[in-house]
């Protein structure tokens, strides 16, 4: 599915290029893809990208405030465009925010930018690592944690259509998590 999908976004993605020598995080909020990614990015001696602190410095705002201002179809257009300048280089972990798989452009510049690993965890463990977080504009509401059951619900096919592999960080620590993303990455990267 993830191949048909690059096909009909061929426009949406750099002429006459291959997929890049990158490690792409995916997944819900609260799953690592960040603290991960910057300890994979230093294993490997890779660059960590992180696309919401790109978005972030476009647009001389948080996220917060795009949402507040410009509303979320500006944050997810900016999101892609950091994502098109992450197909642009090599030797990269890149941190994707949670809901860029929503996006049908995205889904041929994931598959560019990378090799794309999806990181899960329950949503009980995802409350739990975000709710000292207020910066989640997704998560103002009454009941934070049917928001998470219902979202990560309408992203779960999205996301397993992107990605080559999954690993549900639940139960793992950061360095676990970390080891085993690297060790993976060393292999499909060759």
């Amino acid at each position: 599915m993830a191949q048909a999908t690059a096909a009909e976004n061929a426009s949406d993605t750099p002429p006459n290029q291959g997929r890049r020598r990158n490690l792409v995080l995916i997944g819900f909020m609260g799953t690592g893809k960040s603290s991960v990614g910057r300890r994979v990015a230093e294993s490997l001696g890779f660059q960590f990208v992180d696309t919401d602190q790109m978005v972030i410095k476009y647009a001389g705002k948080s996220i917060a405030q795009i949402f507040a201002d410009e509303g979320e179809e500006r944050f997810r257009e900016l999101e892609t465009e950091a994502l098109r300048r992450c197909t642009l280089a090599d030797g990269q972990v890149i941190a994707t925010g949670g809901g860029i798989v929503t996006q049908p452009r995205n889904h041929g510049l994931l598959q560019l930018a990378g090799h794309v690993v999806w990181l899960t965890a329950k949503p009980d463990t995802v409350l739990d690592r975000v709710s000292r977080n207020h910066d989640r504009p997704l998560l103002q509401t009454d009941d934070p944690l049917a928001t998470i059951r219902d979202l990560y619900a309408s992203r779960v096919e999205l996301y397993r259509a992107c990605a080559a592999e999954e690993i549900d960080t639940t139960n793992l620590s950061l360095e676990e998590t970390a080891h085993g993303l690297s060790e993976s990455a060393r292999i499909a990267l060759g």
